[in-house]
């Protein structure tokens, strides 16, 4: 089995981007898994791409990955280096894009894989945290303990989501309970605000 989640917790840094955290995780697995098994932007098929494969007997299993930052500046003493993270935000969005790399996944494992993941890691507590207000995403919200499953639908349809092609539905096959993990980086690093990063794995079989 592939255990991602595993690898997570083996992380111990403060990425700049989602590049990075891609290059991190793909170099923790090949440590664990073999160079040669591990393979970064695999393309099950000609029309469809996810962040990392991992090989393992005769299938492939597929993970996918988001990066969300809330704004930071972080100092890494260990490179003697600091940088800034910025606030991303337009959470209603991120929230649909997640759920569309569930679906993306869910069709990979239906047409020709064991199991896969879906993996968030954010210092952005919107994510986590209950909502105490509506809003037009709430069936797409992941706070710590909701469960989703079917059809996820925006309460309200506006122009800007016709506009990105994100109007749809998104139907799900399995049903997911959000557990959010916290995330321990490095005693040498030190970051301005916003400190606390947690990360949320789901298992897509």
């Amino acid at each position: 089995m592939v255990d991602v989640e595993w690898g997570v917790k083996r992380l111990d840094q403060v990425y700049h981007s989602e590049d990075h955290l891609k290059m991190a995780l793909a170099a923790e697995l090949s440590q664990m898994y073999g160079e040669k098994r591990v393979r970064l932007e695999w393309m099950p098929n000609s029309g469809m791409k996810v962040d990392i494969g991992v090989r393992r007997e005769d299938v492939t299993i597929p993970i996918e990955l988001k990066y969300k930052t809330d704004s930071t500046t972080v100092e890494d003493n260990a490179f003697d280096e600091t940088f800034t993270l910025s606030r991303q935000g337009a959470h209603d969005r991120a929230h649909y894009r997640f759920f569309e790399d569930v679906r993306r996944v869910e069709e990979i494992v239906s047409e020709q894989g064991r199991y896969g993941y879906v993996v968030l890691l954010t210092n952005d507590s919107n994510y986590w945290t209950e909502p105490q207000q509506s809003a037009l995403y709430d069936e797409f919200r992941i706070h710590e303990g909701v469960t989703r499953e079917g059809a996820l639908n925006w309460s309200e349809i506006k122009p800007w989501m016709v506009n990105g092609g994100h109007e749809a539905p998104l139907e799900l096959d399995g049903e997911y309970r959000m557990e959010w993990t916290d995330f321990d980086y490095r005693d040498d690093i030190s970051l301005s605000k916003n400190k606390r990063f947690r990360y949320l794995v789901l298992r897509i079989d």
